[in-house]
């Protein structure tokens, strides 16, 4: 029984300005945010028609996380996930993918190049 040819379509280090913290600092003054974001869906019919209304945008998925970057959250768990359900409603063919969120100036009492939250699906 052939396999079924899955792919994925990646927006790697998307980097965001906005403001999602637990201290109120951090929503006043905002942060620099990178996020990752792969999603994996059945792609025989864009690689065997070259038709681009079968695939998934990287460019939609771009406006999305902007768009979802931008709504303040306390958790970058929240926005992971509103990232996640708008990526679900818009494409149905979608099977698994991963995301991940890291602020890049974290407020915390030692040198780290970046910290966040990670999911998969």
């Amino acid at each position: 029984m052939p396999q079924v040819p899955y792919g994925s379509v990646l927006v790697d280090g998307l980097r965001v300005y906005a403001y999602h913290g637990v201290d109120p600092q951090e929503t006043l003054v905002g942060n620099l945010f990178e996020v990752t974001l792969r999603v994996y869906f059945n792609a025989e019919a864009p690689m065997r028609t070259d038709r681009v209304d079968l695939t998934i945008s990287y460019a939609d998925l771009v406006d999305i996380i902007k768009n979802e970057m931008q709504l303040p959250s306390k958790l970058l768990e929240n926005v992971a996930f509103r990232i996640y359900e708008h990526l679900m409603h818009r494409y149905s063919n979608i099977r698994s993918g991963e995301i991940a969120i890291y602020k890049l100036q974290p407020p915390v009492s030692a040198e780290v190049r970046k910290a966040g939250f990670e999911f998969r699906w």
